[in-house]
């Protein structure tokens, strides 16, 4: 076979090759940004969310139902939670969460405080981050010495959650907890504790 052809054929095998080898690697790419898309859309009706979180509770003041503000005199606290939800679709969830605090004050007396709430959460994705926008409410017991108060908690905040598969995320919870204690007895006595949860979490998709 002349020379000639022999390059002639190469060129041309050439030229074939290569539209296959784009063709492949644009199938790959496709198939790799499927796989994202499968995780950025991981969430639909019934599907369910446990997560557990664990970190601290900063108390930052009181404040009376006439406006007045005063320190807890509280030292930084250890919060514990686990939450329940169900999704949907793929934003919005709603869930259960009971936790649980403890702080000493400057008389190194114990807090207690046991809170279970009702939670809905709205997520935001950014892949492969979610940011889950929520707030709770519901009852929070309060120990302090040899008293115990049933109240009133309000807890919104926001999360950031790193999606390491499908299945499993890691990420930050930062947590306003709210609780109205008022007092019948006294009015003047009541008050609206003022706290900030910032705690690790860790959850899992299934």
């Amino acid at each position: 076979m002349p020379k000639k052809l022999i390059y002639i054929l190469l060129v041309v095998l050439l030229f074939l090759y290569l539209p296959c080898s784009l063709a492949l690697a644009q199938d790959q790419d496709q198939e790799e940004e499927q796989t994202k898309e499968q995780l950025f859309m991981v969430y639909s009706l019934g599907q369910h969310t446990l997560s557990l979180s664990a970190g601290l509770l900063i108390p930052l003041f009181f404040q009376s139902f006439d406006g007045d503000y005063s320190r807890t005199n509280l030292k930084l606290g250890v919060g514990l939670s686990l939450q329940w939800g169900i999704h949907l679709n793929n934003n919005w969830m709603v869930g259960i969460e009971g936790g649980g605090m403890f702080s000493k004050s400057i008389q190194e007396n114990t807090l207690y405080q046991v809170s279970i709430t009702a939670k809905g959460s709205y997520i935001i994705h950014f892949f492969p981050f979610e940011f889950p926008i929520f707030i709770g409410t519901g009852m929070d017991i309060v120990k302090y010495t040899d008293q115990v108060h049933l109240n009133w908690i309000i807890k919104p905040g926001f999360s950031s959650i790193w999606k390491y598969n499908i299945n499993w995320g890691f990420g930050l919870n930062v947590v306003y907890w709210w609780v109205l204690q008022p007092w019948p007895q006294d009015p003047s006595l009541g008050r609206m504790g003022n706290s900030l949860e910032i705690t690790a979490t860790v959850q899992y998709n299934f």
